[in-house]
């Protein structure tokens, strides 16, 4: 792998999330504005996902199932570097769900080199906790209990010595909600962070889309993006899942796209659910304008 950096511009946007909010939305729209209104959801226009295997492998010519997910991460910064020296593209959009943490050199595990900007996805965590349930085909309690982790993780993967580590994806560390939140809006980020809040996407959608497009300095129309909200509308997405089926949804769950709305937590979680989630993350949850409900009436 050529680590030199020559000839290396800032082209990549990060799209980074905690699970479950809004981040694969996100992308389908991109890929409606990318593609004049074409939308295929097994077939976005955008760059893959940090964790790739395959990205990783294409990139250092290794065969990353003998590796340890240290060694992994060591790698990884100089990994996009090259990623971006491959592609002639103005930008590369990279979904991730990992926190902004460093590797045990002491080393940021997003290259800053190579990075343009990162748009950061916040969804209340008390509508995340039933979602990321549906995601992993478990109950709301596992999703609750790894998002109070403070060094929560996706993906996680044993690897015993002698076997090899087959997983598409890396191990994810996200730390807890909070933490993961607070690790990407650092300002010890050296790049541009744009926070958009899952509920602004909702109910403020032409405003919010916007103002995102603008900050990753992409030329395109307000109708162009009319278009784009349009072609990407939630019930459209459903549909196709439909139709289609979506690759990147566990098998063991009925669908991807389930809800598409705020709020849903109310019908959905128990008093000490709540009373779980608010504990651990009242902080986070206040900075960000999320209501705390009021225990006395659960």
């Amino acid at each position: 792998m050529d680590n030199s950096g020559e000839n290396i511009t800032s082209k990549i946007v990060w799209l980074a999330s905690y699970p479950k909010s809004g981040n694969t939305w996100f992308r389908a729209f991109l890929t409606a504005l990318l593609g004049d209104g074409d939308l295929n959801i097994n077939q976005m226009r955008t760059d893959g996902i940090f964790s790739s295997r395959n990205i990783f492998d294409d990139a250092t010519d290794m065969d990353s199932s003998y590796l340890y997910d240290d060694e992994i991460k060591q790698l990884l910064p100089d990994v996009f570097t090259q990623v971006v020296s491959q592609y002639a593209k103005e930008r590369l959009f990279v979904k991730i769900h990992d926190a902004y943490t460093l590797n045990s050199a002491g080393v940021p595990i997003v290259p800053a080199q190579p990075t343009l900007c990162a748009l950061y996805f916040i969804r209340n965590p008390l509508d995340v906790a039933g979602s990321f349930a549906n995601h992993n085909a478990g109950t709301i309690d596992e999703a609750i209990q790894t998002m109070n982790k403070p060094k929560g993780t996706l993906a996680k993967q044993k690897r015993p010595i002698g076997e090899l580590n087959v997983n598409n994806q890396f191990a994810q560390l996200m730390l807890s909600w909070s933490g993961h939140a607070e690790s990407w809006t650092s300002p010890d980020v050296p790049f541009p962070v744009m926070v958009l809040r899952y509920e602004d996407m909702l109910h403020d959608q032409l405003n919010t889309f916007s103002k995102a497009v603008d900050f990753m300095g992409l030329d395109k129309t307000p109708g162009q993006i009319e278009k784009a909200l349009f072609e990407s509308r939630f019930e459209r997405l459903k549909e196709q899942e439909k139709e289609k089926g979506f690759m990147e949804k566990n098998r063991k769950t009925d669908s991807f796209f389930r809800k598409g709305k705020s709020g849903g937590w109310k019908e959905e979680l128990t008093p000490e659910q709540i009373k779980s989630i608010v504990d651990n993350h009242r902080k986070v949850m206040e900075k960000y304008n999320y209501p705390i409900p009021d225990m006395a009436d659960n």
